[in-house]
């Protein structure tokens, strides 16, 4: 840290002070498990803004592309 006293006047003084403070408290949470999702079967789905509740984006699940 940096700190300038630009003027010169009597009975004038500058201090700066950094601190910084790391606090831990034991255990780190794991990454959550992911969720298996089967699409067996045709279905919606719908992408949405959640504070206002939007629908941004909507689409329909048919079948699973087949690779030749």
């Amino acid at each position: 840290m940096q700190c300038e006293k630009p003027y010169n006047l009597p009975r004038s003084e500058a201090a700066a002070a950094t601190a910084v403070i790391i606090v831990s408290y034991g255990s780190i949470n794991p990454p959550p498990q992911p969720i298996e999702f089967k699409a067996d079967r045709p279905f919606l789905f719908f992408i949405r803004e959640s504070r206002q509740n939007i629908v941004l984006f909507s689409g329909r699940f048919i079948s699973p592309s087949t690779k030749p």
